[in-house]
């Protein structure tokens, strides 16, 4: 059995499938313009975990090496009572 459209069909069904294409490309530019965004978004995550995580190990290490060398911090809270005056 073969069907036939008729013309109105037929145009109706070719001006459903041009506005498909036009959304598809339009879908298209959506999704490639996001995964830029995401590419980009991942870029600066990414510094800055690095970032954190060389601040992190830089304290540590400063840490560590005045633990070594026997040095106190001068930025700690003193642990005495408060002087009365």
């Amino acid at each position: 059995m073969v069907y036939s459209l008729d013309k109105t069909m037929q145009d109706i069904t070719e001006k459903q499938i041009t506005e498909w294409k036009e959304e598809l490309v339009r879908q298209v530019q959506t999704r490639d313009n996001a995964q830029k965004e995401l590419e980009a978004a991942n870029i600066n995550i990414n510094a800055l975990q690095g970032g954190v995580q060389f601040g992190e190990l830089l304290l540590k290490k400063n840490e560590s090496l005045s633990q070594q060398s026997g040095t106190v911090d001068l930025n700690q809270q003193s642990k005495k009572a408060p002087s009365k005056k």
